[in-house]
């Protein structure tokens, strides 16, 4: 049994022209069952050489210096330092890493051009329910090759909780579509708390470095940020799993479009 653990950054919800949120990225890894407990002391471990066995990881809030945490008074190359550490944990255990993002602005033009500038009131779909249903594709791409059966573990997410399990349960039912069919991951998504999970913050900081590397092609940086973004993501770059399908000629937009985000069946939207 494989359990495949993702969080999120950049998400800004609907809001989609956030010049300094331009990504929305889904992140996460894939660790085998009798791995579980290898991995969560080892995050424990370094959790308590920071002297934060108490806090929860959550990736923003460090690089931020949070006020009233005890990331206000960390120097920036503790700051670095602290996420080499946790992510050498993929290596050292050769965690599988997931992920898709969304180019918001690419994001609203599509759904503009399809459906009209209204689109936002009327078409019940956001970067993250784009994400999530591209992830649930990756993950049970990796599972088929494995053999193995999956559970997806999330972090908590109220407004998008509903709709995520709805697109999950309907594509696990779809016998006729193949193309589209999720084989191997089992039951439902399961949304925990991110403060009782040492798995989800670990996801939260894949997630986090991914969509900071990732900025690298869209936003002007000075040559310390890049770097630093670069060598980050460098650590665990020879783990992140490629399914065995082109993103873009994917039908899994079209089913998403069709069966999750028409809100008005009866008409043309825009």
């Amino acid at each position: 049994m494989k359990l495949i653990y993702v969080d999120d950054s950049g998400n800004t919800g609907k809001k989609l022209d956030d010049i300094l949120q331009p990504l929305f990225l889904l992140g996460g890894f894939i660790i085998d069952e009798d791995n579980w407990k290898k991995v969560d002391k080892a995050i424990a471990d370094i959790k308590i050489k920071y002297n934060i066995e108490d806090m929860e990881i959550h990736s923003i809030e460090i690089m931020n210096g949070k006020k009233g945490t005890p990331y206000q008074d960390w120097a920036y190359e503790k700051k670095l330092q602290f996420f080499s550490d946790i992510l050498q944990v993929i290596q050292k255990f050769d965690l599988k890493v997931i992920y898709f993002s969304v180019k918001k602005i690419n994001f609203k033009r599509y759904f503009q051009s399809k459906y009209g500038k209204d689109f936002e009131q009327q078409f019940n779909i956001s970067p993250y329910l784009l994400a999530f249903s591209y992830m649930l594709q990756i993950a049970d791409s990796y599972l088929v090759s494995q053999d193995s059966n999956g559970m997806l573990i999330l972090d908590e997410q109220d407004e998008w909780k509903k709709p995520a399990n709805k697109t999950f349960n309907l594509l696990t039912t779809l016998i006729d579509e193949p193309e589209v069919q999720i084989e191997k991951l089992l039951d439902r998504s399961f949304f925990v708390e991110s403060s009782e999970s040492n798995m989800i913050q670990l996801a939260d900081v894949i997630a986090y470095t991914t969509k900071r590397y990732l900025e690298l092609e869209i936003r002007e940086l000075n040559d310390k940020k890049r770097d630093e973004r670069i060598k980050l993501y460098y650590i665990y770059k020879d783990n992140i799993y490629k399914p065995n399908f082109e993103y873009g000629s994917h039908s899994i937009l079209k089913w998403l479009e069709d069966n999750i985000g028409n809100q008005t069946k009866d008409k043309p939207i825009g």
